[in-house]
């Protein structure tokens, strides 16, 4: 009995540290300068309107959108974005509508077209600047002072019934 008791005691004491020596895995991690590389030659690249962006992780991304090219007008029905202005700034629209026709999409959670946004809100944003873009609203660069405007997205799906204002 004894024995019994004092196993158990020891499997008691000993098994957090035996859960630990493992550990959790270590945080995703990708240096700036990385990332500033990434951008700056895909941009060399590319004149996408959706911009050139990096991913860090599922849902995470730098993005950068090059003043010189037309912006695509989008909305995620099922996701909420998170954008972060990390360089760079321009005048963001968001809600009202998608000006018609949209563009072919190759995704469920996305809506665009090259013809901008009728009515929402004009707002100027900046470098540290943070927008929430809820599920279905409508967004747009319609004007990127230099450049380039670089932001952290992050886009994550939160419903699975869409929503659509259009």
């Amino acid at each position: 009995m004894m024995k019994y008791i004092s196993l158990f005691v020891f499997l008691v004491l000993a098994a957090p540290s035996l859960g630990q020596q493992a550990g959790a895995p270590p945080a995703i991690y990708k240096p700036g300068p990385e990332i500033i590389a990434e951008l700056d030659e895909a941009a060399r690249n590319s004149s996408s309107a959706a911009g050139v962006s990096v991913t860090i992780s599922p849902g995470i991304t730098v993005r950068r959108r090059l003043s010189g090219v037309a912006q695509y007008a989008v909305l995620h029905p099922y996701s909420v974005e998170i954008y972060r202005i990390l360089e760079g700034s321009g005048t963001l629209v968001t809600g009202g509508l998608l000006n018609l026709p949209l563009a072919e999409s190759n995704s469920d959670d996305l809506m665009r077209t090259l013809n901008g946004v009728e009515g929402g809100l004009a707002r100027e944003v900046k470098e540290g600047d943070i927008l929430v873009l809820q599920p279905g609203t409508p967004h747009w660069f319609s004007s990127i002072d230099g450049d380039s405007i670089t932001y952290m997205e992050s886009r994550v799906r939160v419903t699975t019934a869409p929503i659509r204002y259009q």
